[in-house]
């Protein structure tokens, strides 16, 4: 009777080490989906950037770039030579860039000295819907990610952030914004 005793706690022991064994297991499976889904996170964040970096100098001419807009058409900075352009950077994920829409579509619905032209981070579906949604009448430009040429070539330190260039092709002023104030303050102060 004893030695019946004896090998049920050792089944019921060897049943606890195996649950055991499975939590575990259980729990390491977990933390490495955390893991994966933590850099992926972080993969598709924008460059972490000290104040000193804040996108190209002032004076610098701009990058040349061609992107596809949402409806596949091809769309180079040159098409816009002659012209000042207020260049903004947004991305179809970002809250603060939400904020901004409203603002930039009245700004290019009253500023006819000023080309809006805007390079958003997303699916061009999604670019495309954005378009649909807030009735842009401006251009606006599917880049890949934060690893885009584009986004590089300009040094874009996160979004919503703007440029304005010249007519000559220069770059003029930047900085981050999400109102209506401060992109006519960005077209002014590149005015001096």
């Amino acid at each position: 009777m004893t030695e019946s005793k004896t090998n049920m706690l050792l089944l019921m022991l060897m049943g606890i080490v195996i649950l055991l064994m499975v939590a575990i297991i259980g729990l390491f499976l977990r933390m490495n989906q955390l893991q994966q889904a933590v850099l992926g996170a972080l993969a598709s964040s924008p460059p972490m950037v000290s104040e000193q970096e804040m996108g190209l100098e002032i004076g610098t001419e701009a990058p040349a770039f061609t992107l596809s807009d949402t409806n596949g058409t091809t769309v180079s900075l040159a098409d816009f030579a002659g012209q000042k352009v207020l260049l903004a950077f947004s991305s179809i994920h970002c809250s603060a860039c939400k904020e901004t829409y409203s603002h930039l579509k009245a700004f290019s619905e009253n500023r006819d000295n000023v080309q809006v032209v805007m390079i958003s981070l997303g699916a061009t579906r999604e670019n495309r819907q954005l378009v649909e949604e807030q009735g842009f009448i401006f251009p606006v430009l599917t880049a890949s990610g934060w690893n885009d040429p584009v986004m590089e070539g300009y040094k874009v330190p996160g979004t919503p952030f703007f440029y304005v260039i010249d007519r000559e092709g220069r770059i003029v002023n930047a900085d981050f914004g999400n109102t209506l104030e401060k992109l006519a303050s960005l077209i002014e102060g590149s005015d001096k």
